[in-house]
């Protein structure tokens, strides 16, 4: 690996033998007056011949590309916190083993824009989404523009945050290793939290102003199978929840009435679905656990729920007895099977 590399691009693989030649390949097509590093890192593939395709590109271009091959399967954050403990270049990004750039300019751009406005820690780009069935569309609006953001303007919900594969970061955060807080995660119900393209964009707003330009960056498949396309909509709702609580302790408690109200509003639709379902609870134990943790955060910081949370409590007020109820139930439950404490 060169050490003078300037750029450092991660790319976690599981079982994307179809996939990742392309996305490697999309990497070696860039067009830079800089030095870059691949990190490819693969979390124990064993249904594919994914590993041997990586081995080969890793050999054969021994100067830019690094293996990290796990023993074991340590789930998506572990697997890609590997990288990122290693990653002191002054810029990097991530590239999914599924995915593919199609602009060979993109990391100069990204570069020649940081470089010179040093206020920022993100560069960002729209990119192409592509079903399973070749149909296209683009991630953010084409209507929206070229635009600067801060944490303002997430909090005011007036941001376009774009996929990973179009989000490039200055290194204001792994250059001194992992933060704590991403480190406790892993194995708990905070590990999704840290696992996709918000967070990774959220953690940075921190420390500076973000860029945003419209030219496709490159191409993001969803795929049927994919960690985030496959879960259930409570589910979804449910770990977004825990995402509000755990940006807002990374935001040590700054914007405390924004992340309870938005943890609360996800909240809000999982309440709805288990009414409409009855006693039906079927899910795994990190799920459960992550319910009761965002319902219990939740009560306890009643009294910050905005005014107009607090008048739709009211107006279902009879509903809301009722899902407390059902709330104690299930709860009783689990804790006679020590699924939670």
């Amino acid at each position: 690996m060169d050490n003078n590399a300037k750029v450092t691009i991660i790319m976690s693989n599981y079982n994307q033998e179809k996939y990742i030649e392309q996305a490697i390949e999309s990497v070696l097509a860039q067009k830079t007056d800089f030095e870059w590093q691949l990190i490819i890192t693969d979390d124990y593939s064993t249904k594919d011949n994914s590993v041997e395709i990586i081995k080969r590109y890793a050999e054969k271009y021994s100067n830019k590309i690094k293996a990290l091959l796990n023993q074991e399967n340590g789930r998506y954050l572990k697997n890609v916190l590997r990288a990122k403990a290693i990653t002191k270049t002054e810029y990097f990004c991530l590239l999914d083993s599924d995915d593919y750039w199609t602009d060979n300019n993109y990391l100069q751009d990204a570069v020649d824009f940081l470089d010179a406005h040093p206020d920022y820690t993100i560069y960002s780009r729209n990119i192409i989404c592509m079903a399973e069935d070749g149909k296209e569309n683009l991630f953010v609006s084409k209507k929206v523009p070229a635009s600067d953001y801060t944490i303002d303007n997430y909090i005011n919900d007036t941001i376009s945050i774009t996929q990973t594969t179009g989000s490039f970061f200055r290194n204001v955060i792994f250059k001194n290793g992992i933060p704590e807080i991403m480190e406790k995660a892993i194995g708990t119900i905070s590990e999704r939290s840290f696992e996709g393209d918000y967070d990774r964009y959220i953690m940075h707003l921190k420390y500076g102003k973000a860029h945003y330009e419209p030219k496709p960056s490159g191409v993001y498949r969803i795929l049927s199978g994919g960690i985030w396309s496959r879960l259930s909509d409570f589910e979804k709702n449910i770990i977004q929840a825990q995402c509000y609580l755990d940006y807002n302790e990374y935001y040590e408690n700054k914007y405390l009435s924004f992340f309870i109200n938005e943890s609360y509003k996800s909240l809000l639709h999982c309440l709805r679905f288990l009414s409409e379902m009855g006693t039906t609870f079927d899910y795994d134990d990190d799920i459960k656990k992550m319910f009761f943790n965002v319902l219990n955060i939740c009560s306890q910081n009643r009294q910050i729920i905005s005014e107009e949370r607090k008048k739709s409590i009211k107006k279902i007020k009879l509903r809301y007895k009722i899902l407390l109820l059902l709330y104690n139930k299930i709860r009783k439950k689990l804790l006679k099977k020590s699924l939670i404490q």
